[in-house]
């Protein structure tokens, strides 16, 4: 049995090298072999030391592999309990990363769907309203012909400002799209700015153990 404390930092570091030891190691396994009964030697090697060197090989690959997973559990474990502030918000450390690497992306795309949106209806509601007073002054005259004809002005002018009323386009907007806007801007902002150093001082200062 193997005991070993090390911080989350140096944990990392190693999980990221064990990969490919473990590969290389794996690759190096020869578990069995066929042998003629009578050869007391395998590749000119005396097959009691041969075999032992068989056995050391599977050994080594077992070793890393329980190593890995020995850290793995260790950082995961760390990481579900161990609490981190990033941009005045308290989260766990597994939930800072998973906010890194996955969170954050709905709410910029959140984000991306509702400026869109509110884009393109203030796009068409800046260019329809544009064109209202030319509008308003072809439907009034239409309706009752030229100002100076019999009806009144004041009638005129009241058709003409009750059609403008009637086709001005509005932003209908129940949630208050500027405001979560910016509100995304900021949380989006301010959490990627700080969570990176978080998470490493974080892993510098918290220590785990690992056994195996």
């Amino acid at each position: 049995m193997t005991t070993e404390k090390m911080n989350v930092h140096k944990a990392l570091a190693e999980l990221k090298i064990l990969d490919d030891r473990i590969v290389k190691a794996i690759n190096s396994v020869e578990a069995c072999i066929s042998n003629k009964h009578s050869n007391t030697k395998v590749k000119g090697v005396d097959i009691k030391v041969y075999t032992g060197v068989m056995k050391s090989s599977y050994d080594k690959a077992t070793d890393l592999i329980k190593r890995r997973e020995a850290i793995k559990r260790a950082v995961v474990l760390s990481n579900a309990v161990t609490k981190v502030t990033v941009a005045d918000k308290e989260y766990t450390v597994a939930e800072a990363i998973e906010m890194k690497n996955h969170g954050m992306d709905f709410k910029k795309l959140l984000k991306q769907k509702i400026k869109k949106q509110y884009d393109a209806a203030m796009a068409q509601i800046i260019t329809e309203n544009g064109k209202l007073e030319d509008k308003a002054e072809n439907y009034v005259v239409g309706l009752y012909g030229s100002k100076e004809g019999k009806t009144s002005t004041e009638e005129f002018t009241k058709t003409r400002e009750a059609y403008i009323e009637a086709q001005t386009m509005e932003l209908v907007d129940p949630i208050g799209v500027l405001k979560e806007m910016e509100d995304l801007e900021t949380e989006i902002a301010e959490f990627t700015a700080e969570v990176d150093a978080a998470l490493s001082v974080s892993n510098s200062l918290t220590e785990i153990e690992i056994t195996y």
